[in-house]
């Protein structure tokens, strides 16, 4: 396929998502390696244009995939003009490899000492949304399926291998089980900060943010539920029911206090 071809050609998601390593590699204008994962960049024009997609032992991670639909927007200046965004070819390339640099991971880096909450949270993702793509496999997820299709699922996942962390079934009992060491040793790495009052403030304050604290009903609830399985014990429960459902410790007790002050005082504005 010539530049002309990939360039002039309609391309809709799921063709993109099809092309395999080797095409992707024929189309690519540069082939860099991050976190040991190949970035083929490719022009595809039209709507998707200048893009970067992921490879990892052969298989497309396409849901690491960026595209340049995802950085066109419209710039809002002071002066209360507004433009494009910048979607050059040389702009969107910077912004590939420092977005790329920042959700994937090599294997040592996931095991490695955490620095803060916001870095096990990608680590996480990565390793449940990213990592599971590198085999074969069959998802758990289908909307309504028929009986015919849980009939087929049932058919092709018997002897297959259940990945929890995943959600799918693989082949590979092996890289099922590396999996797991993977996220075992992430979770490890975060049992070592117990005792970071400055990780479990930050941990907590990044987690109100996202359940919207200060206007959700059950905003103890809610946030805390991010950090393990806990029982709803009601509008005027004490907090206390919940840390200890956690076992947390006096430090993680203390930072979600100091994090709750943070939190109202950051938004007493709003």
């Amino acid at each position: 396929m010539t530049r002309t071809d990939i360039t002039t050609r309609t391309w809709d998601i799921k063709q993109i998502e099809a092309i395999t390593e080797p095409e992707a590699r024929e189309m690519a204008l540069e082939h860099l390696t991050i976190k040991d994962h190949d970035v083929y960049f490719v022009d595809f024009g039209g709507y998707f244009g200048y893009s970067a997609l992921v490879f990892a032992e052969g298989h497309h991670i396409h849901y690491a995939n960026d595209y340049k639909c995802h950085h066109c927007y419209t710039v809002y200046e002071d002066d209360g003009t507004t433009h494009p965004s910048d979607t050059s070819s040389e702009t969107l390339r910077e912004k590939y490899i420092s977005g790329l640099s920042n959700k994937l991971f090599t294997e040592e880096e996931i095991a490695a000492p955490l620095k803060e909450y916001g870095e096990f949270t990608r680590k996480m993702h990565y390793l449940h949304n990213y990592y599971s793509m590198r085999r074969d496999y069959v998802t758990i997820f289908c909307i309504n399926p028929t009986e015919q299709q849980e009939q087929d699922f049932k058919r092709k996942t018997s002897s297959m291998i259940y990945d929890p962390y995943a959600f799918a079934y693989y082949d590979d009992a092996a890289f099922v089980n590396h999996h797991a060491e993977l996220v075992d040793a992430l979770y490890t790495a975060e049992a070592a900060m117990q005792e970071s009052a400055e990780y479990w403030e930050g941990a907590f304050l990044h987690e109100m943010y996202n359940h919207e604290y200060g206007i959700n009903w059950q905003a103890d609830y809610d946030t805390l539920s991010a950090f393990g399985n806990v029982r709803w014990l009601g509008e005027d429960a004490d907090l206390t029911g919940y840390f200890d459902q956690l076992n947390f410790n006096d430090v993680q007790c203390k930072a979600y206090i100091t994090a709750r002050r943070r939190y109202y005082k950051e938004t007493e504005n709003w």
